[in-house]
């Protein structure tokens, strides 16, 4: 009897927490196809995701695009030259080795490094007594021939003695002018001397110093003119004239110095597929040293008045350069062809015409129809008006938008 009571109170209750959530929900409006205020929230939510949409269909409702803040230059004719560069070292017209032509220990020490001589200066001696002796010697035989054939050309006249001794007179005579000569030789070889005029550059023996044959002892340059060699390629080489002038920049010194070519090579070196230049600076250079590292540039070719634009205004995307054309307040990206180059500008044989305005800074956000303000649009004489003119596809847009407005 106990267990049906059970039940009907399980029921019961179930009925009661079905009817409170109905209630609840009827409530909140939020029952199933019951009138009220769900479905007034429902026409709302509706209505306000039918106006978004509308809202985002309205071009008047997109956010304004910002310009782009960009420099311009003018595209204009200007003079532009192409150059090689290459580097090397300044030589000296010459610059040589002197040593010692015999043995021996050096006595005299008569300059040093930096020292000023001329052809023809002892700049060291050697230990040379004996040489001294042996010349004085032959000098004194040559003298007692020499009494002796003038003696037999009496006797000869006279006939006291036969032409066959005073042919072997005078041969004695001429020995003994040969073993003077010798001696003089070998004394000379004891002494080191200038070759030409120049300057002592480095001193390589100290008095004292014990020699032996061919020992290097001074270094002698002549810089009256400095020269430098440069070796181009073959290609440019043929693009070069005797005579040219060219810039060389030493590291020390600051301005660039000028320079001829005096020669050119007519042969190509095999090993490196090269030409040889040599090149004659000024006599008036000031601040060039000998050995000192130099940066020559050479001009290979140049066209007057050619269009040209800087650098910076291009935008290499591999093997394509292009550029950005100034309309208006926007821009448009042209593909160009480029030829000659210098430091700064580059020639421009197709895609640009003289008067166009290209961006030469703030490229990297541009893309064709982005908007721009010049910021040295004063300054290079570009306006941002937008260009007036006649557009029939303007004009039908607004015939459209009055028909809609009415």
């Amino acid at each position: 009897m106990n267990k049906p009571g059970k039940k009907v109170i399980l029921i019961l209750l179930a009925l009661v927490v079905v009817l409170g959530g109905g209630a609840v929900l009827w409530q909140t409006g939020l029952l199933p196809l019951v009138p009220g205020q769900g479905t007034d929230v429902a026409l709302a939510d509706s209505t306000a995701v039918e106006g978004s949409d509308t809202d985002k269909d309205d071009p008047d409702a997109e956010p304004e695009e910002k310009p782009i803040p960009v420099e311009l230059c003018l595209v204009e004719g200007r003079g532009i030259s192409s150059y090689y560069r290459a580097a090397s070292v300044i030589e000296a017209d010459r610059l040589v080795e002197l040593v010692s032509r015999t043995r021996g220990r050096v006595h005299v020490l008569k300059v040093e490094e930096g020292d000023w001589v001329t052809e023809g200066q002892i700049l060291a001696e050697l230990e040379n007594d004996r040489e001294i002796i042996q010349l004085r010697k032959a000098e004194l035989n040559l003298a007692d021939k020499k009494r002796l054939v003038d003696r037999s050309r009496e006797m000869l006249v006279e006939e006291l003695i036969s032409q066959q001794e005073y042919d072997d007179m005078e041969s004695a005579w001429h020995m003994a002018q040969a073993e003077r000569d010798l001696a003089g030789i070998n004394l000379e070889d004891t002494r080191i001397r200038a070759s030409f005029d120049g300057r002592i550059t480095e001193r390589m023996i100290v008095s004292g110093q014990q020699l032996a044959a061919r020992t290097p002892a001074f270094t002698l340059g002549d810089f009256t003119p400095l020269r430098v060699r440069v070796h181009l390629p073959e290609a440019i080489a043929r693009k070069v004239t005797e005579g040219q002038r060219v810039l060389v920049s030493p590291e020390a010194v600051d301005t660039p110095l000028e320079a001829t070519v005096e020669r050119i090579s007519p042969v190509v070196d095999p090993a490196t597929s090269t030409v040889r230049l040599t090149l004659l600076l000024d006599d008036s250079v000031e601040g060039a040293r000998v050995g000192g590292f130099v940066k020559v540039r050479i001009t290979t070719d140049e066209h007057h008045e050619a269009l040209a634009i800087p650098k910076l205004a291009l935008v290499e995307d591999g093997a394509l350069r292009s550029v950005f054309v100034a309309e208006a307040d926007t821009v448009r990206k042209v593909e160009i062809e480029t030829g000659l180059y210098d430091e700064s500008h580059i020639e421009i044989l197709e895609g640009l015409f003289a008067g166009d305005f290209v961006v030469t800074m703030g490229q990297g956000g541009l893309r064709t129809g982005s908007r721009i303000e010049a910021l040295n649009g004063d300054a290079v004489g570009y306006s941002q008006a937008p260009v007036e003119g006649n557009d029939p596809a303007a004009e039908t847009g607004d015939l459209t938008a009055m028909a809609t407005t009415e």
